[in-house]
This record gives C-alpha cells, structure tokens and sequence, in this order.
C-alpha cells in the first residue's frame, strides 16, 4: 500500500500539476487541503495542509519539533532521520548547516523559513520548477520532484537526469 497508494509520488503529483498548471497553483496555495483534495489525497494526517512555495529569494523546509508530525497522505512514512532528535533540534538552532549536511547550499542572501509541523498542521514544500521543463506533462514533470525536495532539505533532480 505505502509503495503504490500512499507515497512521495503523491506529493510529486500535486507539485508537478502546480507547475504545469497555474490556475491550479493558485489553488494549492491559497486553500492547500482542498487542492490536494481534488487529486484524491485526503485521510489521517492529511487533513489540514499548508503548501508554501520555494522562491529565488527565499527557501522552505519542514521540522517536527515534538514528535514526528508528517503528511502521510502525500509524503507517505517519514525517513528516519525527520524523527531524530539531532534534525529536530538542529534544523529549527541552525537551519543553513543543517542543510548543509544534506547538500543543499544556499547563497547567505536567501532567506530560509522553518515550518514547524504539529498535529494540527502539516506542511509541504512546492520546490522551484526546474530550468529547461517548459512543455513537460505532468507525468515527465513529476519524475522530478522528490521527498526531500517536497520537506526542503532537497532539491529536485535535474532535467538531465529524466530524460
């Protein structure tokens, strides 16, 4: 059930279909439950999403600082390393370093926002639309994205690399 119903690649379907589909992204970010909704993404720890967009001027990335609050429906079971205590702490202390370790390096000029994920909200990141995808389907756009890029501790793959 977790590989083919419940799983990262739900969630790289609601960020393909914002980047290909702009009336849709709108919808995503103003009402993010409902949005996900209309693609058949609902159910338990699902039920109230915040979709918050990456930027050239400002990067996102999700914490659960009491536990490991994460949305299932979209993201499927969190790694590991999202319900250590040294990711919690560390990633809300010193959020550039941290993702540092996961490689993600950013210029000092961008802005890094926390969102801390509780158990009455819970939070997806819709990354940047990867240079050189104009005319993708959403099928090919969604080989992209993946989980880390969706909790912004990663980025999505390379165009390169899906083709």
């Amino acid at each position: 059930m977790y590989e083919h119903k419940i799983g990262p690649q739900n969630g790289a379907k609601v960020v393909a279909k914002a980047w290909a589909d702009p009336a849709y992204k709108k919808r995503l970010l103003e009402d993010s439950t409902a949005a996900i909704a209309e693609l058949g993404y609902t159910g338990v720890q699902g039920e109230n999403m915040l979709v918050v967009e990456n930027s050239p001027t400002v990067h996102n990335m999700v914490v659960c600082t009491l536990c490991s609050c994460y949305p299932f429906p979209t993201l499927g079971l969190p790694p590991v390393w999202y319900k250590s205590a040294p990711y919690r702490s560390r990633a809300v202390i010193d959020p550039r370093g941290t993702l540092a370790e996961f490689g993600v390096e950013l210029p000092d000029s961008k802005e890094i926002r926390v969102w801390d994920s509780t158990s009455e909200r819970r939070f997806l990141i819709l990354p940047e639309r990867p240079d050189g995808t104009d005319g993708w389907s959403e099928e090919k756009l969604a080989e992209l994205v993946t989980r880390d890029s969706m909790i912004g501790v990663g980025f999505p793959k390379n165009p390169a690399e899906a083709q």
